[in-house]
């Protein structure tokens, strides 16, 4: 039987894996498996477990997350908004034993999120403060946060919860908590704080005894987003770094005693930033930043090129692949004996759950199956060394049921961050494209994640280096594949990836068509609108943390693509959000109406109730509305296919 061609309604079929979970001790793994719900509304989320035997469904709720196991075989404790309709705030928290029905523990109006169990008492992070559902009375900065909507009125702290209910608040002040983690005898715990405003990514470690209250600081101004104890209580290792590059600083595992001290980089020598910062559009949530201690190892995700593989890193020194490979790897559990569970996707199958062992690799799921029936294209990776000799990777995909002598019309797509990466990993929206007759284009130019910090760092350059790597590397592409014609040409970028798309027609006319997404077109106005807005900006665009606008007004005004839009002569279709506080709707509807003043061709496609993640983790109708969007606008501008469902006003899937 023939593969049939992959179409927009497939997303549908996706299973996402995410939240791995795991009873070391009796060998049990708990996950959550998420797919677009029949309705096209939301998500269907359950909890799945494994005991190194049988798979098994163990929720229907439909609205279950974040398993977490109980020690002794007790079963497990999980998220879920089952009994809170669409518009009461906050999660509940589940019981579930492995031999019984679920019972709810817990409503947490401020929400949950870094679930852990420690000796049977669960432990979060929750908002705390009131809830102005009405007028807003702002007094403090930032007052929103993409996904969060207003925050203002809140501050992070950490909670215990036991399984009677009992909830205890175990921080206050003004401050926030990033991360934290409890010393295994639960005696003590550690948190990551942020005390500043407007340079949040500067943290403190703090310990702090459960007992007596009382606390000490381990560390500070570092940028710190994960914690271990180690087993004895005398180490903390941490994912870290000392900003000396700013934001664009490396990730490293970090290592202090619990009483402070020297603190030592267990990386030393390995310039790859830590953590998964793979671009995809088939996750249930993002990856983790994860540490997991066995004996004297420390393991953890890192980034080398187009790849997010498992690592571990040595006390005494020594860094290690572990599961390595053209992936993706989005989470892990390790169990005592050495046995690895792991989530992985690679470029033709998204998420599936994998066991390793010595050496040897078992798929446990496969939940994805789907993929084997339809057209997809596989990613063809190639290097070139740019024009200053640097080497950059990129990938081009050929059009499904490509012919021999045949041109086909190419897009070019760049991601988001900058500091983020293409690779080994499912974009739907890349093998959608192929599937519809398009050859598809990315890399990961300067400013991107995966290789040395010195490539990463283009602060206070947007547009030049970066700009020169996708045209050089379009250059190369075209001479190195005959199937590509050059004079069919699109543009489509996302976030960071849509300022680059924006750049783009603003300094040449090579694209016949463009789509800029959740795009910045202004950095002043960036500065001040954006939930990030002053210290990224400032990192980004002034160069340093204290380089903002007035005291660098040339440069945030040269790195604005609003400064050149007369020289558009590109059709662009922009695509925002109206709740995207990242890169705020001012951003779209600046260059929108520049445009239409300067009578340029430009279309917006809208979407209420969204913000940044549309693309990723929004609606599933409106996910749906934007790929097809994509694909009808670059088979306008190329194929001259006009379809009836883009000229109606109201979209339908």
């Amino acid at each position: 039987m023939m593969d049939r061609r992959l179409t927009v309604d497939d997303l549908k079929l996706v299973r996402m894996i995410h939240d791995l979970d795991a009873d070391a001790d009796n060998n049990i793994i708990a996950f959550t498996v998420s797919k677009i719900a029949d309705s096209l509304e939301d998500y269907e989320r359950n909890i799945w477990i494994f005991d190194g035997k049988v798979l098994r469904q163990v929720t229907r709720g439909n609205s279950d997350f974040s398993p977490r196991i109980l020690s002794g075989n007790k079963g497990l404790v999980f998220l879920s908004r089952r009994g809170l309709g669409k518009d009461k705030p906050g999660v509940e928290v589940w019981y579930l034993p492995f031999n019984g029905e679920a019972v709810k523990i817990a409503h947490i109006e401020g929400g949950v999120s870094n679930l852990r169990i420690i000796n049977d008492t669960m432990y979060f992070i929750s908002n705390v403060g009131p809830i102005q559902e009405d007028v807003k009375f702002v007094d403090e900065w930032p007052l929103w946060f993409n996904g969060r909507d207003f925050i203002h009125t809140f501050k992070s702290h950490l909670f215990s919860l036991d399984l009677n209910g009992t909830i205890r608040q175990i921080t206050s002040g003004d401050f926030n908590v990033v991360t934290y983690d409890v010393e295994p005898s639960g005696k003590r715990v550690a948190v990551v704080v942020s005390t500043s405003r407007f340079k949040p990514y500067r943290n403190e470690v703090w310990v702090l005894n459960l007992e007596s209250n009382e606390r000490y600081t381990v560390l500070s101004n570092y940028s710190v987003s994960a914690i271990r104890w180690s087993q004895d209580g005398k180490y903390l290792a941490l994912i870290g770094n000392d900003l000396h590059r700013g934001l664009v600083t490396h990730d490293h595992v970090l290592l202090i005693r619990s009483e402070g001290g020297e603190v030592v980089d267990l990386m030393k020598g390995v310039d790859r930033n830590v953590g998964n910062s793979l671009n995809s559009d088939v996750r249930g949530s993002p990856p983790p930043i994860k540490l997991q201690w066995l004996n004297d190892w420390v393991y953890f995700i890192m980034m080398d090129g187009g790849s997010a593989k498992l690592a571990r890193a040595n006390v005494h020194g020594g860094v290690e692949t572990v599961i390595g490979s053209e992936r993706s790897v989005e989470d892990f559990v390790v169990m005592k004996d050495g046995t690895i569970y792991f989530i992985s996707m690679d470029p033709l199958r998204p998420t599936e759950l994998y066991k390793w062992y010595n050496g040897s690799e078992e798929r446990i799921t496969n939940l994805n199956d789907w993929v084997d029936s339809v057209e997809l294209s596989r990613p063809e990776p190639f290097r070139f060394h740019a024009s200053d000799g640097r080497e950059v990777e990129g990938w081009v995909m050929r059009p499904i049921e490509i012919k021999q002598g045949v041109k086909y019309p190419a897009i070019l797509e760049i991601h988001g961050g900058p500091k983020t990466a293409y690779g080994y990993s499912f974009m739907f929206e890349f093998q959608l494209l192929a599937n519809e007759g398009f050859a598809v284009i990315f890399m990961n130019p300067r400013g991107s994640d995966g290789y040395d910090e010195e490539f990463a760092d283009i602060r206070g350059h947007y547009g030049e280096r970066d700009y020169e790597d996708l045209m050089e590397g379009l250059d190369y592409i075209i001479k190195s594949y005959d199937f590509i014609d050059p004079n069919r040409l699109g543009v489509i970028g996302g976030s960071y990836g849509g300022f680059m798309t924006n750049w783009i027609i603003t300094h040449t006319d090579r694209f016949r068509a463009a789509i800029t997404d959740r795009s910045i077109s202004n950095w002043i106005s960036f500065f001040g609108a954006s939930d990030i807005g002053p210290y990224f900006a400032n990192d980004q665009i002034g160069g340093n943390e204290d380089r903002d606008f007035w005291s660098n007004l040339e440069n945030y005004m040269a790195k604005s693509p609003i400064m050149y839009v007369k020289n558009v002569r590109t059709p662009l279709l922009i695509i925002h959000s109206l709740e995207d506080y990242r890169c705020w709707f001012e951003q779209a509807i600046q260059l929108y109406t520049a445009l239409k003043y300067l009578n340029k061709e430009v279309r917006m496609v809208v979407f209420p109730g969204e913000n940044h993640d549309l693309s990723r983790f929004g609606k599933p109708n409106h996910r749906i509305v934007r790929l097809r969007t994509i694909v009808d606008w670059f088979n306008g501008k190329f194929k001259g296919v006009i379809t009836e469902s883009f000229l109606i006003p109201q979209l339908r899937p």
